[in-house]
């Protein structure tokens, strides 16, 4: 060992024992301060002293009595804080947390002190996963609760307030901060997953409330969606923001992975961690030093905000205030150890307010609805009524096809209530659809079975009017007109089933309806099969290889009225296309599509039993 390495460790023996000399004395300090005040110490003082670096913060600690005192009843800490100038924000980061529970037909509520907000919210009838041990689905909002206010000292998230529960299911928090300024929070949580608050607040400086915002909670994903991060397969997450110009025109801004509220004023959350858009289906892409939480604000011009949502995939924290909001803020963090493509860990929002001036009793009052729930239609419809603030259903981010989208829904639901398991309704919706589509695609078949017929007569006019195009077109299209033949009849029902498909793929990618509902050997038809994963490392999916094969059996069956070579081709190149895009889709797609070809092959082969039994009639 050299000098050097001596040295060193010389050191590093002295700074050990210096480190358990100076435990030690903290240790027989807290020791001595129990012993002294036993009540103080039994009501959960003992937090309080680990963070305690002298004895006179220890002596003010000790002065205030009961930490759980109302600071606003004149004795405890109320007391203290008044007889000792900026002792306030010491007494309120010492106080320990105290919590009311509440539970109503589907919520159970965790309200606390600190900030008097929602530290979480539990939606019972929503397990976390497969296995019910794992418990029910919570938003658990950790330290950054769900109202809680920011931009008014003494009244934040960091502030001791006082909860009590007058009534069942009404919360009532009350605090004073410093400067006199009091907030009085009534909070009814008797309704669902529609929490009625309502803040009032006093003794406001220069009878005006300043701007202040609101806090919704943090979206985790171990909280909302039962895994370590959110599901990459369908990156669903997002803030949906509600406007509304001064001509009343509304509309419903989104933002998530690859867009912005606006175009300019804002970043996707791609932008917001310097990440590089991704190019067709790859993820986008983030800087290997990129930051692991980034904030963007949106501050409409001439605009008011409705409300603010904040989503993942099945569940969404939505607040609609009474008063028009003025900005809101996104605050996102990513997972750790992912650099290249972003995933999110956690999601969170702040709503901006402008200032108020009070009113003639000196106070301000101000209202909001806050729904902590499943991304549910019928909810957030309800919603519509109960704030009398329109626009959540679009949360649901249907697209194009919404209305379509809204019809299929309520349609799958309506079946589900006779039929109780949503893949027997889902076989049932498909045949409702092909019944609907059955007389285009009756109409389709025999066109191109007339096609199929004319086929020779068509290839005598192409030998007879090779170098003459305008005329083989016009003898073309007087045999169709004498054979009362449409050629693109054939076309009709792809381009009708093209919409309903799309509006499927986005009502089954997230309906909360279909989250771990089973059918069959499937376990969730919200998500691929995974057969055998555990076995093979890897999922197999049945359903999209049925759905490939039924196309290429059909496409067999279908009447060929084109080049044999392109029609060999189609038939075999269509069902890889479709295998390799649906593979990873929600097994619900999967079960549809594949149901539908079935039905659809047993209509062309009774559609040709028929004819068949009426040419060997005629003959």
């Amino acid at each position: 060992m050299n000098k050097t390495d001596k040295v060193l460790v010389a050191i590093l023996a002295v700074l050990i024992c210096c480190w358990f000399a100076l435990s030690r004395r903290d240790a027989q300090r807290m020791a001595e301060w129990r012993a002294a005040h036993p009540e103080v110490a039994a009501a959960g003082a003992d937090a309080q002293f680990e963070a305690i670096s002298n004895p006179e913060d220890a002596a003010i600690v000790s002065a205030a009595g009961d930490p759980t005192a109302d600071p606003a009843s004149g004795n405890g800490a109320g007391a203290l804080t008044e007889a000792i100038p900026g002792a306030a924000a010491a007494v309120r980061a010492l106080a320990p947390e105290r919590v009311v529970c509440v539970s109503n037909s589907v919520l159970d509520l965790v309200f606390t002190s600190h900030g008097g907000a929602v530290k979480s919210a539990t939606m019972r009838d929503y397990n976390l996963s497969l296995d019910p041990e794992d418990g029910p689905v919570a938003f658990d909002f950790g330290d950054f609760p769900a109202l809680a206010i920011e931009g008014i000292p003494g009244l934040g998230r960091d502030a001791d307030f006082a909860l009590s529960e007058p009534e069942p299911g009404i919360i009532r928090a009350e605090c004073t901060a410093g400067n006199g300024m009091r907030l009085v929070r009534t909070i009814t949580a008797t309704n669902g997953y529609h929490l009625a608050v309502r803040d009032e607040f006093s003794g406001l400086p220069a009878d005006a409330l300043p701007e202040t915002s609101l806090a919704l909670g943090p979206i985790t994903a171990a909280g909302a969606a039962g895994g370590s991060a959110f599901r990459a397969s369908v990156p669903t997450e997002g803030v949906d923001v509600r406007t509304r110009d001064a001509a009343g025109k509304a509309k419903t801004l989104e933002q998530n992975a690859s867009s912005a509220l606006a175009k300019g004023a804002t970043r996707s959350f791609a932008q917001m961690f310097g990440a590089a858009a991704g190019g067709g289906c790859s993820a986008p892409r983030i800087a290997p030093n990129a930051p692991l939480s980034a904030e963007d604000e949106f501050a409409p011009a001439g605009q008011a905000i409705d409300f603010v949502a904040v989503r993942e995939r099945f569940f969404v924290e939505v607040l609609t205030p009474s008063l028009p909001a003025s900005s809101v803020r996104t605050i996102l963090r990513r997972k750790s150890g992912t650099d290249g493509a972003l995933q999110l860990e956690s999601l969170a929002s702040r709503i901006g307010f402008r200032g108020e001036s009070a009113g003639a009793d000196g106070t301000v009052t101000r209202s909001y609805s806050l729904y902590l729930g499943p991304r549910k239609m019928d909810e957030l419809l309800s919603e519509d009524s109960i704030t009398g603030v329109h626009g959540h259903f679009d949360i649901m981010r249907f697209g194009t096809w919404s209305w379509f989208c809204k019809w299929l829904l309520t349609l799958l639901n309506a079946i589900h209530r006779v039929v109780p398991n949503y893949g027997w309704a889902i076989i049932v919706l498909t045949a409702i659809v092909r019944l609907i589509l059955f007389p285009i695609n009756r109409k389709s078949a025999q066109g191109m079975r007339k096609m199929s017929e004319l086929q020779p007569k068509m290839k005598e006019i192409n030998e007879r009017y090779k170098d003459d195009p305008q005329k083989r077109q016009a003898e073309t299209m007087r045999l169709y007109q004498e054979n009362h033949v449409n050629p693109l009849s054939s076309c009709l029902p792809m381009l009708i089933q093209l919409p309903i498909f799309i509006a499927l793929f986005t009502v089954l990618r997230s309906a909360v309806e279909l989250r771990y509902a089973p059918f069959l050997w499937i376990s969730d038809l919200s998500e691929p099969e995974n057969c055998f994963r555990d076995t093979l490392g890897f999922g197999v999916n049945f359903l999209p290889i049925a759905m490939a094969a039924t196309m290429t059996l059909q496409s067999r069956l279908t009447p060929s009225a084109g080049d044999p070579q392109q029609q060999k081709m189609m038939t075999v190149m269509m069902p890889i296309m479709m295998l390799v895009m649906c593979y990873s889709f929600a097994s619900a797609l999967g079960l549809y599509w594949s149901v539908s070809q079935a039905l659809a092959i047993f209509g062309m082969w009774y559609a040709r039993r028929g004819t068949g039994a009426k040419t060997a009639a005629s003959k």
